[in-house]
């Protein structure tokens, strides 16, 4: 099975990467690529498809006669119940071709698309999920489950960096958010380096040599091993030699390496030495932090702040809870950057029934050649920002220039993000 065939490929990546002695320093080493993967990134935009058909340069009119010929149900398999809003807007736009709406939960949706795919039975014609981590693209669009389509005409709009692991819809983040009725002048924090304030290096902890409590942040979050935020650990951990340098630019003084000696590398979970990003995910698994189970309860304890200054990470929708009353705001603008571009993607599911039709829809939700062909607007609202530079959304809350996020690298994020899970049970639960 393809999904069987993925962990054995990520297993023998960690045994090529141990091998080869990688893994130290600010680079952290890499596997290998398959040398079959299908093209991404711009350099597919002019990719004739398998089946001999121009895919990427046909217009709106063309897909929807060859959608009509199909004569099926397009289905939309999303995680957001905006893709059923477009649905039904499409349905009106393009009412020969009928479209279905399936619901999915972003930990299932991509175990669905394998269990079809695996079956030979293929029940979906769009994916429209969140990839964070690197799994849609390592363990669906690699293996050819799922398809990148690159509408030539929309992609002119797209910034290359976006385009690298797909085709993306909107760009989106999982912040910080910090207590407004504490700190009214601003964001409270500069750098990643001030959210671990007070570890002390000596005695490798949030407690001095006195036995005094050192720590400033009350720490609340989601689950840290869920990929979209386990994948931002490891984006850090990749990105060592910017964290050491603002270490050196904040505090005047090289960095101090104190987790080496907390290392228990394997086989099956492995991080860097002398790293900066693994340095500073050490310090903060060391802090008393609470992991809750929805964004609504961290802000909500973030809005408390019962026990002296706080901060919560979890997505940016969950700014909205302003509307009830709660003293919240996002942290933006933190050294080297606030957080990971975890923007939704949409694909075409291989082997489908209707291929013209799901390029239809995914032509359609972004806005069509012009913007404003499609439905575009429909995901315009608080937390996110348009893909497009002919297309501005107005509820982001911010512009995206100011919020400082980094586009991911999804080969660097995918080798890391498995074992920052792991080593975030083995070392938070020290510090219990």
């Amino acid at each position: 099975m393809k999904k069987l065939i993925s962990v054995i490929l990520t297993m023998l990546l960690i045994f090529t990467f141990a091998a080869c002695g990688g893994g130290s320093g600010g680079n952290g080493g890499g596997g290998s690529a398959r040398s079959d993967q299908p093209k991404t990134g711009v350099d597919a935009i002019d990719v004739i498809g398998e089946d001999g058909i121009d895919w990427n340069h046909m217009s709106m009119e063309e897909l929807y006669e060859k959608a009509k010929q199909e004569g099926g149900v397009v289905k939309i398999y999303a995680t957001t119940t905006d893709a059923n809003t477009a649905k039904k807007k499409i349905a009106r736009d393009y009412p020969d071709v009928e479209w279905e709406f399936v619901q999915c939960d972003t930990d299932e949706v991509k175990g669905m698309i394998e269990r079809d795919y695996d079956s030979g039975k293929i029940y979906a014609d769009v994916l429209l999920v969140k990839d964070s981590s690197g799994e849609i693209y390592t363990d669906l669009v690699q293996y050819d489950i799922v398809k990148v389509y690159y509408p030539a005409v929309i992609c002119e709009h797209i910034s290359d960096d976006l385009l690298q692991y797909g085709l993306p819809l909107y760009s989106t983040f999982n912040p910080w958010f910090y207590n407004t009725r504490d700190f009214p002048d601003g964001v409270p924090i500069k750098s990643w380096w001030d959210i671990v304030q007070g570890y002390n290096p000596d005695t490798k902890s949030y407690v001095d040599a006195n036995g005094n409590n050192t720590q400033y942040w009350h720490i609340y979050t989601k689950g840290i091993k869920a990929p979209s935020y386990a994948a931002l650990w490891a984006q850090l951990i990749e990105d060592s030699d910017a964290l050491f340098a603002q270490y050196k630019e904040q505090y005047g003084e090289d960095l101090v390496i104190t987790y080496t000696d907390k290392l228990q590398n394997s086989n099956f979970k492995s991080l860097p030495e002398n790293n900066a990003g693994v340095e500073l995910f050490w310090r903060f698994s060391q802090m008393k932090s609470y992991e809750l189970s929805d964004g609504d309860a961290v802000v909500t304890a973030v809005n408390e702040s019962v026990n002296g200054p706080t901060l919560g990470l979890c997505s940016a929708s969950k700014l909205d809870n302003r509307d009830m009353g709660m003293d919240i705001a996002w942290v933006t603008g933190l050294s080297p950057y606030t957080a990971q571009d975890a923007a939704a993607y949409v694909y075409v599911v291989s082997e489908c029934d209707n291929p013209a039709g799901a390029r239809l829809y995914i032509n359609y939700i972004l806005g069509g050649e012009d913007g404003q062909s499609g439905c575009y607007t429909t995901f315009d609202k608080l937390g996110h920002w348009s893909v497009r530079d002919d297309v501005v959304y107005t509820e982001s809350g911010i512009e995206y220039e100011k919020v400082g996020l980094k586009a991911p690298d999804f080969e660097k994020i995918f080798e890391y993000y498995t074992s920052v899970g792991s080593y975030w049970d083995l070392w938070s639960s020290w510090s219990k």
